[in-house]
């Protein structure tokens, strides 16, 4: 009865930060699946205090992504947004192809804490919720921090 779904324990997140600029990028790394060299994964990018789409305020979103480690390639397979609160919304967009991750990128920085377990901003803490990485990541975004 214990390993039926409605009354198994959620899975805390593990959300790891890989980049700040725009967004404090969070790799979702509890949620990283394997195939080979290939993973599929999840990053969660925290808007800016105070972000706002029409009369909602968002907290950020969910890019879903496949990164070839070997390769160096990612390709974005959709987009779930995250209003403030912890509402999601549903994933949405296309596959798009794969392309190499450009240097220097986001997406690179992603994929270097993902394929080769780069550990930037190793004062700033595991985040194990959303709101968790709201709160640490929307202070870093207005100091611009550096790995």
């Amino acid at each position: 009865m214990a390993s039926s779904p409605t009354l198994a324990r959620p899975t805390q997140l593990e959300l790891r930060l890989a980049d700040v600029g725009r967004f404090a990028v969070f790799v979702d790394m509890g949620g990283v699946r394997w195939e080979g060299r290939t993973a599929r994964l999840r990053v969660l990018q925290v808007t800016e205090g105070g972000f706002r789409a029409g009369a909602e305020a968002f907290w950020g979103g969910w890019r879903h992504e496949v990164i070839d480690c070997q390769a160096r390639t990612i390709a974005h397979t959709g987009f779930g947004s995250i209003r403030a609160g912890g509402r999601e919304g549903p994933v949405t967009g296309d596959l798009r192809p794969a392309a190499p991750l450009p240097a220097g990128s986001t997406d690179e920085a992603v994929a270097k804490v993902v394929c080769d377990g780069w550990r930037p901003f190793a004062q700033v803490p595991v985040a194990g919720s959303i709101e968790e990485a709201v709160r640490i990541g929307r202070p870093l975004i207005e100091t611009g921090a550096e790995p």
